[in-house]
């Protein structure tokens, strides 16, 4: 009788041991597990450690807004910014500089040919 019991439980489970039986958990599995998470979490801390350093290197070295402002806008992009009269253009109505103007591309645009 043990027999057909054993041999049917072998049938219905796929000839395999009982997943509780299967999925046990060993002292060895556990450590190494937890070297890979702590692994892990410190790799993260010390990316994190070397973008504050950088990032806090950037802003003793960067000249602080008020700095920036009183310069006119600090070293890079628009220099200065002169105001400059605009004036209605006869052709299409469309407001230019008064000085430096480029064509527009019509044929009878003032401010050069559309050649």
């Amino acid at each position: 009788m043990e027999q057909i019991a054993t041999r049917l439980r072998q049938f219905l489970t796929g000839g395999q041991r009982p997943l509780y039986l299967r999925a046990m958990f060993s002292i060895q599995k556990l450590a190494v597990f937890a070297l890979i998470v702590a692994a892990i979490w410190l790799g993260f801390r010390l990316i994190g450690s070397m973008d504050r350093r950088r990032t806090d290197r950037e802003r003793r070295t960067r000249p602080s807004w008020r700095d920036r402002l009183i310069r006119g806008g600090g070293q890079g992009g628009q220099a200065d910014l002169a105001d400059v009269d605009m004036v209605a253009c006869k052709a299409c109505g469309a407001y230019v500089a008064s000085v430096g103007a480029g064509p527009c591309g019509r044929n009878d645009c003032p401010y050069g040919s559309a050649a």
